[in-house]
């Protein structure tokens, strides 16, 4: 008899599926993904059936139709639960939704999570790709592997307060590169770990001029790392942001501005024009 946990595990598994094959088509149109599908179809033949019509109802209107309770909010809507359904939820004694969006729920064993943030009021609007990232999450990478390259922008998301737990994160990273990997074609990579929750969607910027062999199509080695944390409320719209910078950095102009820079300061001016056009 098939418990909670493991229908709850099972749900979670095929969404990230989902996710990657959708993060796949907006990066690599042309790629082939029938070993995802196969994978993405014998996950979901065996859910029962009521559960698999909500789950699929939900996703014609959200990238993810379980989402983890976080600080006692559901992380999809960001509606506050009632205590009562948040010790259910975590008692996982049976299958709960928001009463708000309809998401299944789920108590998280591991959050990763940032200091919640507001803007300020006065503060300059920031316009471009500079809503997404900043100067000091640039960085020219050392690392000569797909782990040690994941570390280092890991721990500069950490080192800026981007979020709370390096190793997390890098833990959580690899999880979901082990899933299908995030490298693309024209050298660039997509590693990133949804569900960060506190603040908005952030990306580290990692560029490696001898490059790094990531899992990508061929023998292709990816040369510039977009290392996103994803609160789960913008999860849609990350996925335009991939689409956006695969789109830009096909051109191969556009990679080696990042790619002839020598320091961190020239990265960020070089990711701010090479993406002016892409991101008003």
């Amino acid at each position: 008899m098939t418990t909670t946990h493991s229908l709850i595990n099972q749900m979670i598994q095929l969404q990230e599926l989902i996710v990657a094959s959708m993060q796949k088509k907006v990066s690599m149109p042309t790629a082939k993904l029938d070993e995802l599908q196969k994978s993405i179809s014998a996950l979901g033949a065996d859910l029962p059936q009521q559960v698999k019509s909500h789950f699929n109802r939900l996703l014609q209107k959200h990238p993810e139709a379980i989402v983890p309770v976080a600080n006692g909010l559901c992380s999809g809507c960001g509606m506050a639960l009632t205590k009562s359904l948040v010790n259910s939820v975590h008692k996982a004694d049976g299958m709960y939704k928001c009463p708000n969006c309809a998401r299944f729920l789920y108590y998280p064993e591991q959050l990763v999570e940032r200091e919640r943030t507001s803007r300020v009021y006065g503060e300059v609007r920031k316009v471009g790709i500079s809503r997404y990232t900043s100067p000091e999450l640039m960085m020219h990478l050392k690392g000569g592997t797909g782990e040690e390259v994941l570390r280092e922008l890991c721990g500069r998301m950490a080192d800026e307060a981007f979020v709370d737990d390096a190793n997390l994160l890098l833990d959580l990273s690899l999880q979901r590169e082990a899933i299908v990997s995030t490298a693309v074609d024209n050298g660039l990579a997509f590693p990133h770990v949804r569900g960060v929750e506190g603040g908005g969607l952030s990306m580290a910027v990692g560029v490696s001029k001898k490059g790094v062999r990531f899992g990508g199509p061929g023998r292709t080695l990816s040369r510039i790392f977009f290392f996103m944390v994803i609160p789960t409320a913008t999860s849609a719209f990350y996925l335009k942001l991939i689409s956006g910078l695969s789109r830009t950095f096909r051109d191969s102009d556009a990679r080696d501005m990042l790619l002839n820079t020598s320091n961190e300061e020239d990265l960020w001016k070089a990711l701010i024009k090479a993406t002016r056009k892409t991101f008003k």
